[in-house]
């Protein structure tokens, strides 16, 4: 996706700032509901700048589609049993999250 040459610099920002994490890391934000999975092959950087531009329309759109998501309680419990490690991306308040592709 084309950004606004303004955001150029915002995706520096977050491609620098993304990283692979444990869950054991991740679990303090499930838990006071900040977590949010990217779905696999969806580009988390992408969702990151509309985050953090605070796009609503095209947020909700990714919310609609499944794109954008909460973790469940089940998935939680088994990223716990397995210590999974997730691709992850801090855009205040939120923390995104993906399944790391095999």
């Amino acid at each position: 996706m084309d950004h606004p040459p303004g955001d150029n610099k915002l995706v520096e920002k977050l491609q620098q700032e993304c990283g692979i994490i444990e869950w054991q890391l991740l679990k303090p934000h499930y838990e006071r509901g900040a977590l949010i999975i990217v779905l696999e092959g969806f580009d988390i950087i992408e969702a990151g700048v509309q985050i953090a531009n605070d796009n609503h329309t095209m947020i909700e759109q990714w919310i609609t589609d499944q794109r954008l998501i909460k973790p469940t309680p089940e998935q939680a419990e088994d990223w716990e049993q397995h210590n999974t490690r997730f691709k992850s991306l801090v855009v205040a308040p939120f923390v995104l999250m993906q399944a790391i592709s095999h």
